[in-house]
């Protein structure tokens, strides 16, 4: 039975544009650029989030703030964000991260195991919750969208960035390495991403969910980096290298969900009785195939090592 989240006539969800960077850029207009792009993909899924309670404008306006974030880790050693607006974005996080995660329980990873099965009243029961979850919390993630607080914090990204707000906060040396070329800056930000995934991949066969986690998050970063920086370098260097990442992520990602599942799951079980046989029988299946799973990744992991970094 299919209990994916839908909700009528909902817009087009709206994914990163293409962003051309130029190599005649400095440091400063480069990052501009960057943060503009991550703002603008946020905001064009405000609509979708608000007044449809749109699953996939939930999932890319996340997605933005992920790569918004990124960028700012990424440029950290020449400039910082005030820490009010860091903290007003973990704020934004939290109120759109536990949607997504009932909206991939419910519309991919229930859906995943149970295909195929006999439709179980107990495991219709699970679906049918984990549904009415997600469509709960998208009404808070709407409701935060729509509220004053993130219009406010939207308008002072966006006069931060226009009005290069980092300047009044900066030393002199970082002042001067905002004017160097980004080529130089970017080499440097890939190839330290690269060394750091390596790093975490060396102990992959037998690693746990927490050691999957950091590499996944490793991964993810270095994506965005490669992305960002995609049109400084040949297109026959950078499209393998992101394919190998998206991969790398993509199955990351999978075992995540998997993670992220078992604790939804219990959180479901908790005080209802009526759900603990679907949760009890879902919970055993997730466990059996975390165990038996692992050969994928490694080999994603063997393609992907020994390709560099573009640069």
């Amino acid at each position: 039975m299919d209990t994916a989240v839908r909700f009528p006539t909902t817009p087009k969800a709206i994914r990163a544009r293409a962003l051309k960077l130029s190599a005649r850029m400095n440091v400063e207009k480069a990052f501009q650029a960057i943060m503009r792009n991550c703002l603008d993909q946020i905001e064009a899924n405000e609509n979708g989030v608000i007044k449809y309670h749109d699953v996939e404008s939930l999932h890319q306006m996340r997605v933005g703030l992920r790569r918004l974030r990124s960028a700012l880790g990424m440029f950290d050693e020449v400039l910082s964000l005030p820490m009010a607006l860091r903290q007003e974005l973990d704020w934004l996080v939290s109120q759109l991260g536990p949607a997504r995660d009932w909206d991939v329980l419910a519309g991919s990873t229930l859906p995943r195991i149970t295909t195929g099965l006999d439709a179980d009243a107990a495991l219709v029961r699970v679906q049918h919750a984990a549904a009415d979850q997600a469509v709960a919390l998208h009404a808070v993630a709407g409701a935060a969208v729509a509220s004053e607080r993130y219009q406010n914090l939207i308008g002072r990204l966006e006069r931060w960035l226009d009005e290069r707000g980092w300047r009044a906060m900066q030393l002199s040396i970082d002042k001067v390495r905002l004017k160097m070329r980004i080529g130089d800056f970017a080499s440097g930000i890939l190839e330290k991403d690269q060394q750091r995934l390596l790093k975490r991949g060396r102990k992959l066969k037998g690693a746990g969910p927490e050691a999957r986690h950091r590499l996944r998050i490793a991964a993810k970063k270095t994506r965005y980096a490669a992305e960002f920086f995609a049109a400084l370098y040949p297109q026959k260097t950078v499209r393998p290298y992101v394919n190998a990442l998206a991969g790398l992520q993509d199955e990351l990602g999978l075992m995540n969900d998997a993670s992220v599942a078992d604790r939804l799951l219990r959180e479901l079980n908790d005080g209802n009785d009526e759900l603990k046989d679907g949760t009890g029988f879902l919970r055993g299946y997730l466990a059996s195939h975390q165990r038996q799973g692992g050969g994928k990744l490694r080999k994603l992991w063997k393609r992907f090592m020994p390709l560099r970094a573009p640069g």
